[in-house]
């Protein structure tokens, strides 16, 4: 017997079997994209980090000082940034001296849409020439 074409009951075993397939992708791509977005939004928080280090960074030593929450420039007018400045004991980087040293902690803190605090830290030395 010569058929041609589907029976009924091909026709709805391919179509379940294309709905359950389409909707395995339609719960994966949609699970994905959150994790997309929040990578971005880590990514351009870095970006920012290392963008306000580096522009500290290229200070003078003693130009190296504290500032408070700063919005950026657009794009990122919706991000905010903070320089915080500690003399460090030559012993323990991380014990803040009373007094001046050849050392200072730079932490950066920024934050703003969708991204929360985020921290970067570098350490700014001085050389004293001695006679």
């Amino acid at each position: 017997m010569n058929r041609r074409g589907f029976t009924i009951i091909e026709l709805v075993m391919a179509l379940v079997i294309i709905a359950v397939v389409f909707y395995a992708f339609i719960s994966i791509f949609s699970n994905l994209a959150p994790k997309d977005i929040n990578a971005r939004t880590l990514a351009t928080g870095t970006h920012l980090i290392n963008k306000t280090i580096e522009k500290t960074m290229l200070k003078s030593f003693t130009s190296i000082t504290s500032t408070s929450a700063t919005a950026f420039s657009a794009p990122f007018n919706q991000y905010y940034n903070q320089v915080i400045v500690n003399y460090v004991t030559t012993a323990e980087l991380n014990t803040t001296s009373a007094g001046a040293t050849p050392y200072k902690r730079v932490r950066v803190l920024v934050w703003g849409l969708n991204l929360p605090t985020r921290e970067g830290v570098t350490l700014a030395v001085t050389y004293e020439v001695r006679r």
